[in-house]
This record gives structure tokens, C-alpha cells and sequence, in this order.
């Protein structure tokens, strides 16, 4: 680089020295030319003696300056993280800078590091300071951490490096940037549902409910879906699944054993549409963990998927999923085994609520097309009345071959309203409102039911993963369809 090209700023207090001298120097100019003040014309030439000095000093700054300059430009950066980030959750970011020919002159330069992350990421602990002689080959490499905080799921990409080098006094400033291609290590990242957290705050609750309510069953005799074997009729049997032909045979009464379903396949029908878009305003109902962050009914529906594919794993069945009124909609076919939470999570990261109407009919016949053999079907929307009569030709198609269930959330918002307090007529009309709109809902979810014969589910995002695991095991062990 040529010394015409190297452009420097001035720091705030390098401007106001400059005008105090300047402003000393024309009270100087003008007091001498007083009577009886001539001998200040001496102090006119003092101060300028002082200006020519701090020129000087100046000029010494940008030479050196221009050489910490080169020094900087030469430093090879590392970026180093995991590739795949949960979301609502503090990750740490590391800045490794080695490189750099530092000499002594330079070695108390100030120099400032701001990182350009991604969009769907926020940072709290930038610039990161630390003096150029830290940078030196002889010091080795120099390594800086900060916390970075994803608080939306999809695809995040890194930027490039800003730098602030600031002289010793202060005086001058250069400003540099190190381009994205020029650092080694991570350039771009995956923010995924926070599993653990998820895990951690809902499955605990989950398996105490479970305990409660009994819904964790062993096989019992004469019970489930697929036939196991025909054995003698035991006391506590039921009458209707003796098998009378085998009676006759044996002429002894001989009974059906049922079992559970095995490999049963679950697929999710994800409601991406403009009514998923809904956030909860309230922090004590989210799973985040930063104040301001709320995770949106698309969010919660993708945290249920998860919980309740961990569920049907240990029991051998499989699942997936099928998106439908996203920016872009996905088909992950359904799979079991140890790697089933991380086909999901990645499979799903990316998924984005739109603006756009659900299109119930065209998603049953692409879940038909995808399922050949009957399977569980499960909705998650957020049904408006509007559409009702959409989404019954749509399970009413897929009830044909399969059984189907349909989780229809309500905003939590609203369910908080209810258990307010209220002192006022416009208090009162907001809760009579509400309650109004929670009673339809609810009567259509009922209707919904009784025509297309499938389990209609009405609960808030929060009470999902609860409601469709004792879904799942009604299903699984009863037949209810």
C-alpha cells in the first residue's frame, strides 16, 4: 500500500486540541498588536513552536500507525464454533489471530475486533480490545471468545472482521476490514430447535403426567392392534375376542392375543401458514431464555414433533414430517432409530412461517402420495373458521387409509385473558369477547370431530406436547381413530 492511500481518521480529542491551539494562537495574534501587550509577540512564537511539536508527534503516529497498519493486514484468522446452534441459547464463537510481524514501537497499539454475525443471531460482549503486541509471531497465536445468541431457527451466515486501531496518545484512528473469504474456520452456521432445552423443560413434566394419568402401558393381554397369537381363554379375558372357530377345534374356549402395533409410522402434517406466525408475548409461558425472545406456534409445534418422535422411538415406530404453507415446504419421510432427533432437526431447521393461506387438500394428497401403508396422520394447525370445511375434505381423504389426528391450537394470550381479573365495563366486554371466541372454537373443533370421525385435539402450543403423547398412546393402544 502507498502512503497516499492510507487514509486515517483523527480522534475527537486530536480536532479539539487543534482548535484549542488554534483559538490560543489568534487570541495571542490579536493581544500583540495592543499597546502595551507587544511582549506577547514572543508567546506568539512559544505557541507556534508548540503547533510545529504537535505536528510532529502527529506525524510520527501515522508513520507508525501505517506500519501496524501492514502488520494487521498480514494476520490470519480462524473462526471456530460448532456448525449447528440451538436456538434460544448462548453459544461460544472463538477468534484465533496469529501472524502478525509486530515490532516493539508498535506493540501498545489499541486495537478493536468486531465480528459480523449472522441475521438470526444477537451479541452483547462486542468489540473485543486487546493490544497489537498480543498479536506478535514471538507471543504466538492469540485466541478471543464471545457469546453469541441465536434466537430464530434457519440457515445463518458470517461476515468479515472489522478492526479499530487506535495510536498510543490516542490521536489517530485506521479502520480495516478483513473480508468474510479471507478467514479460515466457519463462514456459515445452522440454528436448530433447542432438543435439549426442550427435552429438559417439558419431558420430566411429560413422564410424571404420563405416570399419573397411566398412559405408559406394557403389552396386556388380549389388547392392542396387531394379532400376536391364539392362546387358552384366561380369566379377566374379554368375551369378545374369543375365537370361537378355535373353540370348536380345541373344544376348549381359545382367545385372540392382541399386541401393540410394531413399526408404526407417524407423519406430521406442519401447518406453516400465515396463522403459525403467532407469538406469545409472555416470557414465563416460552422456552427461551433471553427476555424479548418468544418462540412462535410454528416453533412450539416443531418442539412437540420432537418430544413425541423421542416417545414413539422407544416404542419402534417411526416419524416424519410434511410441511405445507412455508416459504419453502419439506418432506422428511419417516425414520427411526438413535439418529431420528438429528434427521429432524436438521431436516426441519430451516422451516419459516409465511404469509401465505394453508392449503389443507393439496397436503393430504401429497401425505397419501408419501404413505402407502396406513400410518398416523397428525395435523398441527391453527384452524380458522374460514377453513373449516377445507381441512374436513382433507381428513375425510385421508381417513379412507389412515388414521388421523388433528391438534387445532388456540393463542395462549387469549386463555390468559380468561383467567384475568376484571373491575370495568371494557374489562368485561374483553373477557365476554373472549370467552365467546373460546366457546366457538371449541364447538367447532367438536363439529370437526363428529364429521370426519378423526381425535381433534384443542389445546394452546404450551399444553401440545402433553395432549398429542396421550394422543398417541390412545391410539396406539386402543385403536382410536
Amino acid at each position: 500500500m502507498a502512503w497516499a492511500d492510507f487514509m486515517v481518521r483523527t480522534h475527537p480529542k486530536t480536532a479539539m486540541i487543534l482548535f484549542g491551539w488554534t483559538f490560543v494562537m489568534m487570541m495571542l495574534q490579536l493581544s500583540s498588536h495592543l499597546d502595551g501587550w507587544a511582549v506577547l509577540g514572543m508567546a506568539v512564537w512559544a505557541w507556534l513552536l508548540v503547533g510545529v511539536v504537535f505536528l510532529g508527534v502527529l506525524m510520527y503516529e501515522y508513520i507508525r500507525l501505517f506500519l501496524a497498519y501492514r502488520a494487521v493486514h498480514d494476520v490470519v484468522i480462524t473462526r471456530t464454533l460448532l456448525n449447528n446452534l440451538p436456538v434460544n441459547e448462548r453459544s461460544v464463537v472463538s477468534l484465533s489471530f496469529y501472524g502478525a510481524d509486530v515490532a516493539d514501537f508498535m506493540a501498545n497499539f489499541r486495537c478493536e475486533v468486531v465480528d459480523f454475525v449472522p441475521s438470526n443471531t444477537k451479541i452483547d460482549s462486542l468489540p473485543m480490545t486487546f493490544l497489537l503486541g498480543e498479536l506478535s509471531k514471538e507471543q504466538g497465536e492469540l485466541v478471543v471468545s464471545y457469546d453469541v445468541y441465536a434466537h430464530e431457527r434457519g440457515f445463518g451466515l458470517f461476515g468479515g472482521v472489522d478492526w479499530r486501531l487506535t495510536t498510543p496518545l490516542g490521536l489517530l484512528i485506521k479502520y480495516h476490514h478483513t473480508p468474510m473469504t479471507d478467514i479460515e474456520g466457519i463462514k456459515d452456521v445452522r440454528v436448530l430447535a433447542n432438543f435439549r432445552a426442550v427435552l429438559q423443560g417439558h419431558l420430566t413434566a411429560i413422564s410424571r403426567h404420563s405416570a399419573i394419568m397411566g398412559i405408559i402401558k406394557k403389552r396386556r393381554k388380549g389388547q392392542g392392534q396387531d394379532f400376536h397369537q391364539i392362546r387358552a381363554y384366561a380369566d379377566g379375558d374379554s368375551i369378545r375376542q374369543i375365537d370361537w372357530k378355535a373353540t370348536s377345534r380345541h373344544q376348549r374356549l381359545m382367545t385372540k392375543e392382541y399386541q401393540d402395533e410394531a413399526d408404526q409410522e407417524i407423519l406430521f402434517l406442519l401447518d406453516c401458514g400465515q396463522h403459525m406466525r403467532h407469538v406469545q408475548f409472555d416470557d414465563d409461558t416460552t422456552l427461551t431464555h433471553d427476555k424479548g425472545d418468544n418462540a412462535s406456534h410454528l416453533d412450539m409445534a416443531l418442539n412437540a414433533m420432537l418430544l413425541l418422535a423421542q416417545v414413539a422411538n422407544e416404542q419402534g415406530d417411526s416419524t416424519g414430517f410434511v410441511s405445507f404453507g412455508a416459504v419453502s415446504d419439506k418432506i422428511a419421510l419417516p425414520k427411526k432409530g438413535g439418529g431420528v432427533i438429528s434427521y429432524l432437526l436438521n431436516q426441519s431447521f430451516d422451516l419459516t412461517a409465511s404469509t401465505n393461506a394453508p392449503d389443507y387438500m393439496a397436503v393430504a394428497k401429497t401425505a397419501l402420495a408419501t404413505q402407502k401403508r396406513r400410518s398416523l396422520i397428525i395435523f398441527i394447525t391453527n384452524i380458522r373458521t374460514q377453513s373449516n370445511d377445507e381441512i374436513v375434505g382433507a381428513i375425510q381423504l385421508l381417513s379412507q387409509k389412515h388414521r388421523v389426528i388433528v391438534a387445532n391450537l388456540a393463542e395462549q394470550d387469549l386463555m390468559t385473558k380468561l383467567g384475568d381479573d376484571f373491575d370495568n365495563v371494557d374489562d368485561a366486554l374483553t373477557y365476554h369477547g373472549v370467552f365467546s371466541h373460546v366457546y366457538t372454537q371449541k364447538q367447532h373443533n367438536a363439529e370437526l370431530s363428529a364429521k370426519t370421525r378423526a381425535m381433534v385435539v384443542g389445546c394452546t402450543p404450551q399444553e401440545l406436547p402433553h395432549r398429542l403423547i396421550d394422543a398417541y398412546w390412545a391410539v396406539k393402544k386402543w385403536g382410536v381413530a
